[in-house]
């Protein structure tokens, strides 16, 4: 059922057809004809889904669909030649001459896995966000590897991992959670990013770019750019807490001078270290340094200074398939995409994230439509003050 990967496509006139496969995407069940709609989606740090209708029109097909089974069977989303979606089915609705297959992507797989072992990278076992993804991934997928056929997810695993990559200290105790609810809690506070392309689980630091496109403008959107100076955002000095008196903080400008930029003043910022232990309370750990709470300031305080400028397009903005240049293969969230704008008051070119691709054809045709945000700013140009400098 694999096809040829023949190179990208452009993003117009492609048709979309689905395969039933066995669990692990390997063996095909079936080719589904009479697809009467197909929806898919790409996502930063969430599971995305995908949906197809299927006209019901003889003892045959339905013979086929009857015999699906939620959690053994996976869908194949191909778009032309592209294998562009696929995962575990989750739902199967009959109705009279209709049915309706949902999935998730393969995530679904660590969602729906138990982290039965402990994982305690409290002081001084503190690792990097991704290589605790890689590892708990890699211990707890592996029994369901085992399984005949295998889930197929970690041949598939692509984890990168460098000297800047944010670190964490968390420290869970055996069946204290999912495996997804792990990664999902790092990339919404402990700077992870992750993905899924087909059966690919991506990990990577929230700050690093996976890849970049070609510049988008105006003339590539159906929908109206704006382009907005956000002050709330603003900030020239950043500092993290323990809480408990310990803290680290990083300022604009040269050190000795007390971080004061002299244009846009002295404007503040306090969290609380992400980097906590998150088992049982009660149990005494080891603080963390006054270098790993600046490093976490320095990653509040990036993107804040000078007052962001964001070059907007609203959320799930339909791409232009007269004017784009780009294919779905270019369409990774987490892929940073260069955005300019000249048709306001106030021309920009910024850096943008894609952190949502979502895909529908139905008997009206093809709709691409894309969620961006602004990309991190660098992490350097920013001096360093802890609690330990005197």
């Amino acid at each position: 059922h694999r096809r040829e990967d023949r190179g990208a496509r452009m993003i117009p006139c492609e048709i979309h057809h689905v395969v039933i496969t066995d669990r692990g995407g390997r063996r095909a069940i079936a080719e589904l004809d009479s697809v009467s709609a197909v929806r898919w989606s790409r996502i930063r740090d969430d599971m995305s889904k995908g949906l197809v209708r299927i006209s019901t029109g003889g003892a045959k097909c339905c013979d086929i669909l009857g015999d699906l089974r939620t959690g053994r069977h996976e869908m194949v989303i191909y778009r032309g030649d592209d294998r562009v979606w696929e995962g575990p089915i989750t739902r199967l609705a009959y109705r009279p001459g209709e049915v309706e297959i949902d999935a998730r992507d393969v995530m679904f797989y660590p969602y729906r896995t138990i982290a039965r072992a402990a994982y305690n990278n409290a002081h001084p076992n503190v690792t990097t966000v991704t290589e605790r993804m890689r590892t708990m991934l890699t211990n707890e997928l592996f029994r369901k590897e085992r399984l005949d056929p295998p889930i197929n997810v970690l041949p598939y695993l692509d984890i990168r991992t460098d000297s800047q990559t944010a670190r964490t200290a968390r420290n869970t105790k055996p069946y204290q959670m999912t495996v997804w609810e792990d990664i999902d809690s790092m990339a919404a506070r402990a700077g992870l990013d992750y993905t899924v392309i087909g059966r690919r689980i991506l990990g990577w630091d929230v700050h690093h770019s996976i890849g970049q496109t070609a510049t988008l403008t105006e003339q590539d959107f159906l929908d109206e750019v704006i382009v907005t100076e956000y002050g709330m955002e603003l900030a020239t000095y950043s500092a993290v807490t323990d809480s408990e008196g310990n803290w680290g903080a990083v300022g604009i400008g040269q050190p000795g001078s007390e971080s004061i930029d002299p244009y846009y003043g002295e404007w503040e910022l306090l969290n609380t270290s992400y980097a906590e232990d998150v088992s049982d309370t009660s149990t005494p750990t080891t603080k963390p340094s006054t270098a790993e709470l600046r490093s976490q300031a320095a990653r509040n305080l990036a993107g804040r200074h000078p007052a962001p400028v964001v070059v907007r397009v609203p959320d799930n903005a339909s791409l232009d398939p007269r004017s784009t240049a780009l294919s779905i293969s270019d369409l990774c969230p987490g892929v940073w995409v260069p955005l300019r704008s000249t048709a306001t008051c106030r021309p920009v070119t910024q850096m943008q994230k894609l952190d949502r691709l979502a895909v529908e054809e139905n008997s009206q045709g093809e709709t691409i439509s894309v969620s961006l945000s602004t990309a991190p700013g660098p992490l350097s140009g920013i001096s360093t003050l802890g609690s330990d400098d005197g």
